[in-house]
């Protein structure tokens, strides 16, 4: 077994700075989850009702983000489980099995989240456009728009496992960081970080247009054009994206954030060392 390795994730795992930020992780990860879960009793006790479409996509948002939560904080709990019981510097290694379990919900996450919230654009424009014919299709949009992001997911899982398998260097042995970019695919991620990140602002640009499209087609209601579908639907969507567009905003913030400090750390990479590179990424994740 390679000392050097075993020196390194020991190094890694006495890093005060990273075990901070692994604390971090599960007490604000333990804080989140409880919101979701607060929020989805609230909705159930609220009078306030959606349509079943929107909250097919929104629970699939809620998921994939509690997935990549508690992957955070197994993380965290296991290299403090580790911290405390190790004998030997090459015990602080970790499988490749258990980096694939840990590391590809975040993965998920950056892939399926965008969609999702397209999904959920898409549904709106939908519900505001073509009022009729939605009202007709029952929960057949949601259901068919999550099977077909899962899909895309799945898909994307497939291209990084393969992307990682044919990096031996890497992955062919006890790994001393948590992570699934290779040198096959690390240009890849970039320009999808890129693409993702032009995807939401245009989302969030589109919700503010839904917004004021609503709004304009509820003042134009007269007493002679009246259509009492029409009116509910505009009324709703109203509500939900004045919920949502907040939500798509701060999001793509979020996420404009994460791709300027991750680019530059990556910048950094060479100057800064590999195991300040993997903190400063995990602590990105954290803030933003």
């Amino acid at each position: 077994m390679n000392q050097t390795h075993c020196k390194e994730a020991e190094a890694s795992l006495l890093n005060t700075g990273y075990n901070v930020i692994r604390a971090c992780y599960i007490i604000f990860g333990l804080i989140v989850l409880l919101l979701l879960v607060w929020i989805v009793i609230s909705y159930k006790t609220k009078p306030i009702k959606f349509h079943p479409n929107l909250i097919i996509l929104v629970c699939n948002v809620f998921l994939l983000y509690a997935i990549l939560v508690v992957s955070y904080m197994l993380e965290a709990v296991l290299n403090f489980i580790v911290l405390f019981t190790y004998s030997d510097p090459c015990d602080c290694l970790t499988q490749v099995w258990v980096v694939y379990l840990i590391r590809m919900p975040a993965y998920m996450y950056i892939a399926g989240s965008p969609l999702f919230h397209l999904t959920i654009m898409i549904e709106r424009v939908l519900a505001t456009v073509y009022v009729k014919i939605y009202e007709n299709q029952g929960k057949k949009i949601g259901v068919i728009s999550t099977i077909i992001v899962w899909l895309l997911i799945l898909l994307f899982g497939i291209y990084i496992y393969f992307s990682t398998q044919i990096d031996v260097n890497t992955f062919s042995h006890t790994m001393v960081y948590l992570t699934l970019t290779s040198s096959y695919n690390s240009q890849i991620y970039i320009y999808l970080h890129f693409f993702l990140l032009f995807l939401v602002i245009c989302i969030s640009m589109t919700d503010y247009f839904l917004i004021y499209r609503n709004k304009k087609i509820k003042s134009n209601f007269s007493i002679i054009n009246y259509s009492l579908s029409q009116s509910y639907q505009s009324k709703q969507n109203i509500l939900v994206m004045t919920v949502i567009f907040p939500l798509d905003f701060s999001y793509s913030f979020a996420f404009a954030l994460y791709n300027i400090l991750s680019s530059f750390i990556r910048y950094k990479r060479d100057e800064y060392g590999q195991l300040i590179y993997v903190r400063a990424l995990d602590g990105i994740v954290l803030v933003s």
